[in-house]
């Protein structure tokens, strides 16, 4: 029996020591991942409004995932400029328009909407130095004309009538940027004649610019934000939430793998240790 009861203490002993590894090499892990995720708590002030636009943290439910066994997390997107995930469309809708020249520096912005997207919009387009029109129907909230008012748009407010209808808020919207790319077009081309200003060259302002001054003056053209029709939405998402969120998954994932490879080789070791001194009794 002195050869088992010395089997016997090997085992434990190892046992012992493996574990010991074990909690050691965890808390060692989880003490560098700790100060890693501190430092970079420590980020730099981001650079404007646009730079402020996305990375929202994720943040686990915990009702819901107690209530369903599941790892239920949100992301937190009303922590954008804007206060919603429509800042992400707006910036991607207004970069793209840049870049292919639909909008010119100085241009406005233009658009149908009573909801998210407008102040999105509204708070997207100063970053870029363009001005930012939106046309809703007269039966939304007052509250939604002040705020966007208040972030620097001007505000048309129209009768409700159907989407088929030419004074639709939408069709509206479409319709002022035309009129803004006419008269920043009329305004380049009597510049090249003599160089002089609208007014002493024919004595009127044009009629566009009477019907509403404050989109149409001084401004270098318009551009139809369009987000319903816009594949710059989807391409807003398709390139930047999704990969982000993504990203974060993944990261979390590789987060407890690098666990698993810390523990489970000395868990691996210990049991064919185990096996091997139980074989060894036993012959």
């Amino acid at each position: 029996m002195a050869p088992v009861r010395t089997t016997g203490a090997i085992v434990a002993s190892t046992a012992a020591i493996s574990i010991s590894m074990a909690i050691f090499s965890y808390f060692l892990f989880f003490k560098k991942t700790n100060s890693t995720l501190h430092s970079n708590k420590k980020k730099k002030p981001r650079n404007g409004v646009v730079d402020a636009i996305g990375n929202t943290p994720l943040i686990r439910i915990n009702s819901l995932s107690e209530a369903t066994g599941c790892e239920i997390l949100g992301k937190c997107e009303f922590l954008n400029p804007g206060g919603s995930v429509k800042d992400r469309v707006a910036l991607k809708v207004i970069e793209e328009a840049l870049e292919s020249g639909d909008l010119a520096p100085g241009g406005v912005v233009t658009e149908g909407s009573a909801g998210s997207t407008a102040i999105s919009l509204a708070t997207v387009a100063p970053a870029f130095g363009c001005k930012c029109h939106v046309v809703i129907p007269d039966d939304a909230a007052i509250e939604k004309s002040q705020i966007l008012e208040a972030l620097g748009a001007t505000v048309e407010r129209v009768r409700p009538v159907s989407i088929t209808h030419k004074d639709h808020f939408v069709n509206i919207a479409r319709r002022r940027a035309l009129e803004a790319n006419e008269l920043a077009a009329k305004d380049k081309k009597v510049s090249q004649v003599d160089g002089k200003d609208r007014e002493p060259m024919d004595g009127c302002v044009p009629d566009q610019e009477k019907e509403n001054p404050a989109l149409l003056s001084h401004c270098n053209g318009g551009f139809f934000a369009n987000q319903f029709e816009n594949l710059a939405n989807f391409r807003a998402h398709y390139e930047g939430t999704g990969l982000r969120f993504g990203s974060r998954l993944m990261a979390m994932w590789m987060h407890l793998l690098q666990l698993q490879a810390l523990v489970v080789p000395w868990l691996v070791f210990l049991h064919f240790f185990r096996r091997r001194v139980r074989k060894s009794s036993v012959s």
